[in-house]
């Protein structure tokens, strides 16, 4: 039970954004519409995804900073395919966080830190609960400054009384992302 608990952790307790400050410029930067944290969470769970579980087939006696370039040239590798993709959903709106999502914390640090340390069985639902929590921060910001900022849900309106168009901009962004981190310690404190 215990490591069935453990697991699911990636996505709440051990959030990479909220308890971890991972990845945090491209969910401050371009979700500011659930349309647009959708595609980058599509975009991140693509390349984190498929670089990770590649880069684990490298010789772990390699010395650190050969692994990271590897990651990082892996990445990129990965980006182009997945630019494709990109380029068919025809949504330009995330720009050069794109590329950036190649080299990602997650993927550089973060999978050699934890991931590669793990058993690959242990390893691939531990990834894609990892990527699950940032995809749920990144959705979960995108609706709220898209509610906040334009009355819209994916551009249909609802009914708000007050819009605060300043959500949009990329400091409404970092203020939410500081509001759903201090919840985050409140509710998941450091053990």
């Amino acid at each position: 039970m215990k490591s069935r608990f453990s697991v699911l952790d990636g996505a709440l307790r051990k959030n990479a954004v909220l308890a971890e400050g991972m990845v945090i410029a491209p969910i401050v930067v371009c979700c500011n519409t659930l349309p647009k944290a959708l595609i980058l969470s599509l975009m991140f769970a693509c390349i984190t995804l498929l670089t990770v579980l590649i880069s684990s087939f490298y010789p772990k006696k390699l010395p650190f900073a050969v692994k990271v370039v590897l990651y990082a040239l892996t990445g990129a590798l990965v980006c182009a395919p997945v630019s494709l993709l990109y380029t068919y959903l025809n949504y330009a709106s995330i720009g050069i966080y794109f590329p950036l999502l190649a080299v990602n914390s997650m993927i550089v640090l973060h999978s050699e830190l934890y991931f590669f340390r793990l058993r690959r069985r242990v390893m691939l639902p531990a990834l894609f609960f990892h990527i699950a929590g940032f995809c749920l921060t990144a959705i979960l910001v995108g609706l709220v400054r898209e509610i906040l900022a334009y009355g819209t849900i994916c551009g249909r309106a609802v009914d708000m009384p007050l819009l605060l168009q300043g959500f949009s901009a990329p400091w409404a962004g970092f203020i939410l992302l500081g509001v759903l981190c201090a919840l985050h310690r409140n509710i998941f404190p450091k053990e």
